[in-house]
């Protein structure tokens, strides 16, 4: 383990005191280099997953706050809306938090909304070359353009023994492996990770602020009135086509747009036709 800095915070409800925030050194090198990546004009999308109350939330805080140290509970979204809103308006370089991963049991509607609004802030991360951090139940429900071609790794976290603490690294090579041959039964042994490591319960973030704005979000999420699934989908492919298919900076066809996100060419172009985007493939 490093230190990262030095302070007092408590941590969690039992008042433990410690003298800073601590690392495993693999990490955080792997931080450092995503750090001069996106200072040299990348983004920094790194997606953490895990079971319910394995601790992914607390290291995500960490990981937000090695690279930007003014990362406060306004930049942790826990929905999809609040997560567009809050990219909007942040400053370059900043950390952005998108915490889905209290939703265990997420549907496929929640997944939806939370792909789409990934995909419709892309080009809104890159301009402003931004850490975003996506915590999620598991990685293989992440949309595949996004899971294999814009996160630049997987943190898989996990328990031992109902043992808090632990998390397996994957990179950018990895996890496309583990994606591609681990997600037919969602396995994630069918891969190695570049490295194994722990992590402290160290939380940087207010406790209590996070506790507060995580309860009410999740009653807000309970009770507000669902959007159709044809309204999602709808939404999730024109943002597709808005932020990589007319985008110069990429170079897929309309059949290469169809094998990353689980459609035919056909389809696809269905899409750009509705938006007024036929495109140069035809039907």
């Amino acid at each position: 383990m490093v230190k990262i800095f030095t302070d007092e915070y408590k941590v969690g409800t039992q008042g433990i005191k410690t003298d800073g925030m601590y690392m495993d050194g693999r990490l955080n090198d792997n931080l450092e280099i995503l750090m001069d990546a996106v200072r040299n004009d990348w983004d920094g999308l790194v997606v953490i997953d895990g079971a319910e109350g394995s601790g992914k939330s607390v290291l995500t805080q960490q990981l937000a706050k090695k690279c930007d140290p003014s990362i406060n509970v306004k930049r942790i979204c826990f929905t999809p809306e609040e997560f567009k809103k809050v990219v909007v308006k942040a400053k370059k370089y900043e950390a952005v938090i998108l915490d889905e991963g209290f939703q265990s049991l997420s549907s496929k509607r929640s997944m939806s909304e939370i792909n789409h609004s990934i995909v419709a802030m892309l080009t809104e991360i890159r301009q402003k070359n931004l850490f975003i951090f996506i915590v999620l139940p598991t990685f293989f429900d992440l949309v595949k353009y996004a899971a294999l071609w814009r996160s630049r790794a997987l943190i898989h976290v996990y328990a031992k023994r109902f043992e808090r603490g632990y998390f397996s690294f994957y990179s950018y090579s990895k996890k496309k492996d583990l994606y591609v041959q681990g997600k037919k039964f969602y396995n994630y042994k069918c891969v190695q990770p570049d490295f194994r490591g722990k992590f402290t319960k160290f939380q940087p973030i207010d406790i209590e602020e996070y506790k507060k704005k995580k309860h009410n979000s999740l009653s807000r999420h309970i009770y507000d009135e669902p959007r159709t699934e044809k309204n999602i989908e709808h939404d999730l492919k024109s943002s597709i086509v808005k932020n990589i298919y007319n985008n110069p900076k990429f170079n897929f066809s309309q059949e290469q747009l169809g094998e990353m996100f689980g459609v035919t060419r056909r389809t696809i172009n269905k899409y750009c036709k509705s938006l007024g985007n036929e495109g140069e493939e035809g039907s």
